[in-house]
């Protein structure tokens, strides 16, 4: 599903160059339960951000599916994107002034899908849980709950992969570890492959399999976690 050959990342700011990523390569099989692990500031996030295709490596490639992205065009990176790939983030990113469903539905709202994908949006918030708080807002959902219709709104185009970063970084250890039942239950049931980062190795399962990034290298990617 996802391979990543000596991907460099650099970003300047005036004279200064700082190297984020430093060679990373690695393998993700199709349908895989990854996390990409390490102390802040290593370089999880934008790994991750490099394989959705919402920034581009300085040097090196990504393969999803065996092809490349530096390869693509800007439009085709978009549709993959909207099409293909799930994100979830900590922030959650939800509308305020939208209802639980209509925040599922909104990558589809502008356009006439959004009608045809309501029953579809409907079934995901009741399989999380949110049947019967459709109409409430992100105001009058706890934190769990918003990350439900987060995960909802990731999982309603039927992604073939789903990036999550630190999603239950702002959750408590109750919370983060109903969501992490969820994404393995949702992985298992529809294969799709899930990568996401975290700090908080809880959440990892003998069969997972772990990226460890020091300092913008990978020293380690294992498919039992170290205990």
């Amino acid at each position: 599903m996802i391979r990543v050959e000596q991907v460099t990342k650099c970003y300047r700011h005036g004279s200064v160059e700082t190297e984020v990523l430093r060679g990373v390569s690695c393998e993700i099989p199709a349908g895989a339960f990854a996390f990409i692990v390490g102390p802040s500031g290593s370089g999880k996030s934008t790994l991750l951000h490099l394989l959705g295709a919402l920034d581009a490596p300085t040097s090196g490639e990504i393969y999803l599916a065996g092809q490349p992205l530096s390869r693509m065009s800007a439009a085709d990176r978009d549709r993959l994107r909207r099409e293909e790939v799930g994100f979830i983030f900590q922030s959650f990113n939800l509308l305020k002034n939208l209802s639980a469903l209509d925040n599922v539905l909104v990558p589809f709202l502008p356009t006439q899908r959004g009608r045809t994908h309501r029953p579809a949006a409907i079934e995901l918030l009741n399989r999380v849980g949110l049947g019967t708080r459709l109409d409430h807002r992100p105001g009058q959902l706890s934190g769990g709950e918003q990350q439900r219709v987060a995960i909802a709104r990731a999982l309603l185009k039927n992604p073939k992969l789903i990036l999550a970063d630190e999603p239950t970084g702002e959750l408590d250890t109750q919370n983060g570890s109903q969501i992490f039942e969820l994404l393995h239950e949702l992985q298992a049931e529809r294969g799709t492959t899930i990568v996401t980062v975290t700090h908080d190795h809880r959440y990892i399962r003998e069969q997972d399999r772990v990226l460890e990034i020091l300092d913008g290298r990978l020293v380690s990617q294992n498919d039992v976690v170290s205990r």
